[in-house]
Order: structure tokens, then sequence, then C-alpha cells
């Protein structure tokens, strides 16, 4: 019935069209995902921009298929993010309509799609249904609409991104509540949640598992970036701060969850860099990325590479790592004050899992990943037990431009062993450690053909290697 896409990671296939995926809104009904997402052409350069609603379906996370656009603007300059819900038998969208005036001032609302079947939308002929109060909140911000039914008040609840009237200006963000009877009516109230922490809290997401509710939300959090959440027992709050409560770098952005009751799968985009290189400034809009997000006895969250993207592609030969520097016996490093590595040739496209058990207090341990036997150039996964972080970089020649890092803190206390995944597809690298830790960046500049296992200043073990062929993806 839709284009069956053949893809590791999600974008549109309207190439011809320059076609980046944005703000992913996941949705699961009857065995099925869906997942809407903003279809971005021009990489929202303002006031050209003019987004639509793309849909993607899968039973599988893995096999996708591209449905018809879900909506198109008409009246609206462009139809941002928001969020589908379903109630009373029918299926809702909420979206942000953005206007422009004749003098190209930009302003925002939020307006409401139908549908019966998930695929054919129509849209509400009272939008927009809401506006900024402007004795509480600044004209500028008014979108993300995230719906839900609070039975204790026994009405409808909507959270919305918007930004305070008054307050210092760079950390006016917050998310405006909205309130209806009938889903007809919407009445704004004080906002939900204003914590003067940031200029956007974008995106939101709460939900309830297992006793504890969760508010997701991305943003900005000097100096960090990216998707963030709080934890409560009440949906009211107050809302705790989790010792690491971000689930990725400053790559991973607008994440939002599904889940079929037993699960829940966090959707989230990567840009592009601008200029295709490692040092260009992230774009807005990219392709689509996904985690698994499980809870701990504590009730806190981590991320994880879903079992089923575990298997994508196709068994690749046992690779053949070469000691270049160290004692190696196989996989095994005997100690080193300094440098030991290895490596092999790859797939051009691949992913690799391996484990390490480190001997004594070694100091670091990974991956270097696209580079050649003698390291000329490349990218590096690197661990720091006593450091208790993860870390994804590149290295080359002395007085080159580098990507920014992408750092990770990884509670390394008692860990005996460390389970790695790395996904390298076209321009994205994703890594994966312990169930913990999750990290995604784009990486254009090297494209050597080998893959090295390294420790530095100390000793350990390498081993359970598996390597899969990915397709061929774009850079």
């Amino acid at each position: 019935m839709f284009k069956p896409l053949d893809a590791v990671h999600l974008r549109p296939t309207d190439r011809a069209a320059d076609a980046w995926f944005g703000d992913p809104v996941p949705f699961y009904w009857e065995g099925v995902y869906h997942l809407f997402y903003v279809w971005d052409q021009g990489h929202l350069i303002l006031p050209r921009v003019c987004h639509s609603w793309g849909h993607f379906i899968s039973r599988d996370l893995v096999h996708w298929e591209e449905a018809p656009m879900a909506i198109d603007p008409e009246l609206e300059a462009s139809c941002g993010t928001g969020t589908v819900w379903h109630h009373g038998g029918i299926f809702h969208l909420y979206y942000l309509g953005r206007y422009f005036t004749t003098n190209g001032v930009m302003y925002e609302t939020m307006c409401h799609a139908t549908s019966t079947d998930l695929i054919t939308w129509t849209k509400d002929q009272a939008n927009p249904f809401s506006q900024p109060d402007l004795s509480i909140y600044s004209v500028k911000d008014w979108r993300d609409g995230f719906p839900f039914w609070n039975e204790e008040a026994g009405e409808f609840w909507m959270l919305v991104t918007a930004s305070l009237k008054d307050g210092p200006e760079p950390r006016r963000g917050c998310l405006a509540l909205l309130t209806s009877p009938d889903l007809q009516t919407w009445t704004v109230k004080e906002p939900y949640w204003a914590p003067y922490m940031t200029r956007h809290i974008e995106c939101p997401d709460l939900f309830e598992w297992n006793g504890w509710w969760y508010l997701f939300w991305s943003g900005g959090r000097s100096p960090e970036v990216g998707a963030f959440y709080r934890r409560s027992r009440s949906m009211f709050g107050p809302w705790e701060t989790p010792p690491v409560d971000t689930f990725d770098g400053a790559a991973f952005y607008a994440a939002k969850t599904a889940g079929d009751g037993k699960r829940r799968f966090l959707f989230g985009w990567t840009g592009t860099r601008k200029d295709d290189t490692d040092t260009g400034h992230i774009q807005w809009g990219g392709h689509g990325v996904v985690r698994e997000i499980w809870q701990d006895a504590d009730g806190y969250l981590w991320p994880k590479c879903p079992a089923e993207r575990l298997a994508l592609g196709v068994p690749a030969a046992a690779p053949a790592f070469v000691p270049q520097l160290g004692e190696w016996d196989g996989l095994s490093v005997a100690h080193t004050w300094g440098l030991a590595y290895a490596t092999a040739e790859m797939p051009k496209h691949y992913l690799l899992r391996c484990s390490f058990t480190p001997a004594g207090r070694t100091q670091r341990f990974g991956l270097f990943l696209r580079t050649d036997d003698r390291l000329t150039g490349g990218y590096q996964v690197l661990v720091e037990p006593e450091r208790n972080r993860v870390g994804l970089t590149g290295f080359g020649a002395e007085g080159k431009a580098q990507p920014q890092p992408m750092v990770r803190s990884l509670d390394c206390r008692g860990v005996e062993r460390y389970e790695l995944t790395v996904v390298v597809s076209g321009s994205i690298v994703e890594v994966f450690v312990n169930d913990r830790v999750a990290l995604v960046n784009r990486l254009y500049d090297h494209r050597g053909g080998s893959v090295g296992l390294y420790v530095e200043e100390g000793a350990g073990a390498f081993g359970d290697v598996v390597v899969r062929e990915l397709p061929v993806e774009v850079w």
C-alpha cells in the first residue's frame, strides 16, 4: 500500500526536493508504530520555511513504509510539530500553525485536525483554536501542543511550548497550560512549569510509568543542548532532576516517546552539518533516530539500542585484527603505559558489537572508527572508567579542526565488563555503552576503511566481536 524504505536512519525519499526529517511525533496503535514528523525543506530558514507533516509506518521498528503526507499548509504558512492522540474513537492531531504578517513578522498558533484511520486528516474549521494570552505569555512562542485527560481535574489539559512575558530574557521558556471540558473550547492558564532555566522548553511529553511521572522536553540548559527529563510522584510535580537527566548529546533533539504498554521507545532526529563538514554547525532537520528507554529499580530512565536494530543488515566476516602497537595476545592487551591498538578492515557501513573487560586501573579504552593502520585521521569512541565518562570525537593531523566532542557520564563503579555497540552509516555514527549511554553525531571528513581496538594506560581483553554490514546510506 505504501512505499517501503530501505534505510538505517529515517529520511523522506523525495531527494529532489532536498527534504529532511525533523521533530518526530510517534504514536502506537494496534500493533503499528506511526511516526509522524515535520517534513523539512531548507533547514528551517525563516521566513521561507514551509513545513508539512510526513508519515512513516512500521510494525517492527526496522522495516518502514512511507505513507502519504498527513497535513500540508493551506491557510497556514507552515505546519509545525505537535501530538497525535486518540480519544472517543477519533484520532486528533494538534500542530503549530505558523503565520507571517505582510511585513514578515512571524507568529504562532495552535491548530487541530482529525482522522478515523490515521491516514486521511481533516483540518478543524475553527483553526487556529488557541493563541497566547499576552498578559502572561510572549507573542512569539505558542507551539508543540501535548494533550491528555486529567482524571483528577476532570478535564482535558494541554501543555504548550511558550515564553513568559516577563523575567530574565534568556530564561523565559515555559510550558503553558490549556484546559478544556470538551476538546472544543480551550482556556489559557498560568504556566504548568516555568523553571526560568532556558529560552525554550520544546516538544513536551508526559507519561506515567510504574508509579513515576516523567516530563520530557528538548531545549538548552547552558552549556548543554539536547533532550532532557524530570520525574515526580505526581503529574503536578514538583519535578525532580535525576543524576543523569539527558538521553544523548547535542546532536539528538526533539525526542518524544511511544510504547506498546510493555516497552517504550524514544524518537528524535540528528541534523546535518553545514557544508557537510565535521566542524559545520548542526542544521535543523536531518535523519530520524530511535532509542529504547528502560526504567531501573530506582525509577531512573536510561537509553539503549533496541534489540530490533541489532539485527539490521547482514552478517559480515569476522574481522582479523592486526596488532599495530603494544603487546597483544589475540584480542587481549598486556599492560601498557601508553597506547596499544590493533586494526582490521571494515565494510563501509556497519554495526559492530564487542565487549571489553579491563584489568587493573585502565585509564581509557575504546574504538577507532573510519581510520587507517597509521591513525592518520578518523574518529574515536572512548571510555574512561576513572573519569566515569564516554566520549565520541575526531582525531587527525595536528592543527586540523575536529568535530566538537560528544561526552556523556557513565557510572563505572563496580563495572567489570563493558558492552559497546557502534552503528556507522553514512555520516551518522551512533554509540551505545552498557545500556546506559547513547551518543550520536554527524562525522563527514574521515572515511578510512579500518576500525581499531585500543587501550591506553592499562590492560584488558576485548571479546564477542560481531559485525553486520548495513545497507548503503547517503552522507
